[in-house]
């Protein structure tokens, strides 16, 4: 595989995609058979997938050497033909997307309260048999190139969402997960594996954590939310915590503490949790040596360098004009968090709190109605000159 010294490389983008019908504006009484109103229809390319691409298509299409890649299954229909528009509209590549001619596209109805919440109906359809034989068939296509220098080293490999995917949860994801690593690894370039939960059903807390736990080795950054962490609740984990730690993590609860040093204790690199309009925890390993296993002769990409056991809040930050759309906005999260761990280059050398704030200032663009779509985005590196010359919006808290 050829390697780069810089701060390019690809990141691929796989798992569930669904397009996405918001019905923005909607009113919300409380009773099940009001008829609700809304201010107007939206289609997107939902789903995980689709997200994290295109939000991170957006942001660097600023980048020449830096390409992003979705993989995930669509039908020849309507659905999957909008969104393969509107991954190709953000600048996302979509030669490995699997179509498969048997399968239909999924598509979800979401409406978008007035509030800035939302709901979610969806029908899975083909992410429903989407295998991971289906998956690696796809990473194998990345290396298919016309250029002759082939593709760019991949410093990312970023999936969602395990719980909602059937065939890819406990062994089967976590030998997925062991084969993309060694597809797209090399000994001058180690790929970041993350993961982003969503549809963790605490019905059956067992039946939850299986789906996760076994492949928690092979991932280096696990984002979920705080009802997520609880759902996966181990019963007990061999961490203590000292005053310093309970004054710098007085917003989490001991249990949420206690669940996230358990994600580690299994293998898990780094957690990162989101907390709503609260912001987000960052935490690191303990393991020194996990944290080396992400390190190359050629590039140490910026999580390999972390300090082993850190632990920062970052915050939310305002949308000032008040046009808030939060769908997305924990996939965009994860997206920037992932691209700010995985970079390369002395610029990009981020520490945990850099790479929090990155990715919080990445979701408030998203939230933001007015730049969620790319019109008035600042670029990645735009983003990164706010956090170097500490020229960050209002935090959010501040005006509770």
């Amino acid at each position: 595989m050829s390697s780069t010294s810089g701060a390019g490389g690809s990141i691929i983008c796989a798992g569930l995609s669904c397009l996405d019908l918001q019905l923005v504006g909607c009113t919300q009484s409380g009773s099940d058979e009001a008829i609700e109103r809304y201010d107007e229809a939206i289609h997107c390319a939902g789903g995980s997938a689709s997200m994290t691409a295109t939000t991170l298509a957006l942001l660097m299409k600023e980048q020449q050497q830096e390409e992003v890649h979705v993989i995930t299954k669509i039908g020849p229909d309507f659905a999957g033909n909008t969104m393969l528009e509107f991954y190709r509209r953000a600048g996302a590549s979509t030669r490995l997307v699997l179509s498969d001619e048997s399968a239909r596209t999924s598509m979800a109805v979401l409406p978008i309260f007035q509030s800035g919440k939302r709901g979610c109906y969806v029908n899975l359809a083909c992410n429903d048999g989407f295998s991971p034989d289906e998956m690696l068939q796809q990473v194998d296509q990345y290396f298919v190139n016309d250029s002759s220098a082939g593709p760019p080293p991949a410093r990312a490999f970023l999936f969602g969402y395990p719980h909602l995917m059937p065939k890819m949860q406990g062994a089967s994801l976590k030998s997925m997960l062991e084969n993309v690593r060694d597809k797209l690894s090399s000994d001058d370039n180690k790929v970041l594996i993350a993961v982003d939960l969503n549809g963790v059903d605490g019905s059956d807390t067992t039946v939850a954590r299986s789906a996760l736990i076994p492949a928690l080795s092979e991932i280096d950054v696990l984002h979920l939310n705080e009802d997520e962490a609880m759902v996966l609740s181990s019963s007990s984990s061999s961490a203590t915590t000292n005053d310093a730690d309970e004054r710098n993590n007085s917003l989490l609860s001991s249990a949420l503490l206690s669940q996230i040093s358990s994600f580690h204790e299994h293998g898990c690199a780094v957690v990162l949790l989101s907390l709503g309009s609260k912001g987000a925890f960052v935490s690191v390993t303990p393991d020194a040596k996990r944290l080396q296993q992400l390190s190359s002769s050629d590039c140490n990409m910026a999580m390999s360098q972390w300090s082993a056991g850190t632990q920062v809040h970052v915050p939310a930050f305002k949308i000032e004009h008040g046009g808030v759309n939060t769908n997305g906005a924990g996939d965009a999260l994860f997206a920037g968090f992932s691209l700010a761990a995985s970079s390369w280059g002395s610029k990009w050398k981020v520490c945990p709190l850099n790479a929090g704030t990155f990715a919080s200032l990445v979701a408030w663009q998203r939230c933001d109605s007015k730049t969620r779509d790319g019109e008035g985005m600042r670029s990645a590196e735009a983003l990164m000159d706010m956090i170097n010359e500490q020229k960050l919006p209002v935090i959010l808290e501040d005006d509770l």
